[in-house]
Parts: structure tokens; C-alpha cells; sequence
């Protein structure tokens, strides 16, 4: 089925529209300090791919942090674990590859700012 028409039925609209990304664009869990490519992002959130090392990944444990190769930085960000579901061998071949969406959550006005500036400059649209 249709991933819209599965969307529509199940009445599971987005609320903010997502963007995909250029390269560039990362995502960073600060205790971590791994970098993981962008995939979409959106004023509510943001997904990503990263390979599955076993730590489980969620509020409380890790910030996350976006960074851009231009040096444009969204620190501290509060979110919630939306999934975190793997993509299958298919893509990947001989590593656990997941991907993540999160929503943000209690955001300040300058976090939203950076946000805006981040996705005027690194969405595809």
C-alpha cells in the first residue's frame, strides 16, 4: 500500500512537514560523540540512520546535538524516541543498521532558531 494512503487511513498525519537533507548535516549524541548522517528533519524532529553498537539509545541518557559542515550548532536538545527500528540487511549489508526518529520536545526560542536556520540552509526542498 501507498505509505500516504497507509498514513491517511490510519489517520497518522504529521503536523510539520519533513524535509530530507543534504550532506553535511549530522546528528550527535553528546556521550557518544559518533556522527550520524542526517536523513530528514523538521521543526518537530528528526530521523537518522546509525549502526546499532547495543547501547540503547533514549531520554535521559544522551542530548543530542546537530551540527552542519559550515559549523552551525543546536545543542542540548530535549526529545523523545518516536522509533528506532532496523532497515534490514537489504540496504546494509554485514551491519546492524537502525534508524531513529525522534521529536523535540521543550525546545527554547534560540534552539528553534537555529533550527529554522539549519533547515532554510540544509533541506531539500
Amino acid at each position: 500500500m501507498v505509505p500516504f494512503l497507509k498514513r491517511l487511513l490510519l489517520l497518522q498525519i504529521r503536523r510539520r512537514r519533513r524535509y530530507k537533507t543534504r550532506d553535511g548535516v549530522y546528528v550527535i549524541y553528546e556521550q557518544s560523540m559518533l556522527k550520524n548522517q542526517l536523513d530528514t528533519i523538521s521543526m518537530g524532529g528528526l530521523s537518522f540512520y546509525y549502526v546499532d553498537n547495543g547501547h540503547k539509545i533514549d531520554k535521559g541518557s544522551y542530548a543530542l546535538a546537530v551540527f552542519t559542515d559550515n559549523n552551525m550548532r543546536l545543542t542540548n536538545v530535549p526529545f523523545k524516541t518516536v522509533s528506532d527500528v532496523e532497515t534490514g540487511e537489504i540496504l546494509f549489508r554485514k551491519k546492524r543498521i537502525k534508524r531513529q526518529s525522534v521529536q523535540f520536545e521543550q525546545m527554547t526560542g534560540r534552539q528553534k532558531d537555529k533550527l529554522r536556520q539549519i533547515i532554510d540552509s540544509y533541506a531539500l526542498r
